[in-house]
């Protein structure tokens, strides 16, 4: 027979089981970058869909920026300067109307971003780095972290930047 103590031991186990699961970051990823991206000498990154706060996007910027300190980073609404473009949903756009948004700015590529739930303890960020003059893909990454840890957007934002491997 099992006793109670037992028995409030085993919850406890299981217990600090499942909350070191979901605490932990557990993350995959693929990603690649064109060579002639490094060329470039600034770049706009858009807010990524899905990221309310900006919270993400801004991380993904300072994290892009260490890796590649000599490019400039408009980021954010701040380049818009039309205030009827301020009332545009940015992610309803498709990707001629975004490079459209890069060309005027003058930035050389253009980076956005999504998030995308995958299920109740993982989640995906996939981003795309476009040239503006021809559309054409010069890097992309994507990442799915397994937690929904406070930590997790700064971890997405470092590992996305890191799975821009060049090719």
């Amino acid at each position: 027979m099992v006793s109670k103590n037992e028995i409030k031991k085993g919850i406890l186990f299981t217990l600090f089981i499942v909350v070191s699961a979901v605490a932990c970051v557990h993350s995959s990823g693929s990603g690649f970058l064109r060579r002639e991206f490094l060329e470039y000498e600034n770049v706009a990154v858009l807010p990524f869909e899905g990221d309310d706060s900006g919270e993400l996007s801004r991380a993904f910027a300072r994290n892009f920026q260490k890796r590649f300190p000599e490019i400039s980073i408009l980021g954010g609404r701040k380049f818009l300067d039309d205030p009827n473009l301020e009332k545009v949903n940015l992610f309803q756009m498709d990707d001629a109307a975004r490079l459209k948004i890069g060309r005027r700015v003058g930035a050389q590529a253009l980076i956005t971003g999504a998030i995308h739930s995958a299920g109740l303890l993982s989640w995906f960020l996939q981003v795309k780095i476009l040239d503006v003059e021809t559309g054409r893909m010069m890097g992309r990454s994507t990442v799915e972290i397994h937690s929904l840890g406070a930590t997790d957007i700064e971890e997405a934002a470092r590992l996305a930047v890191e799975k821009l491997y060049l090719q």
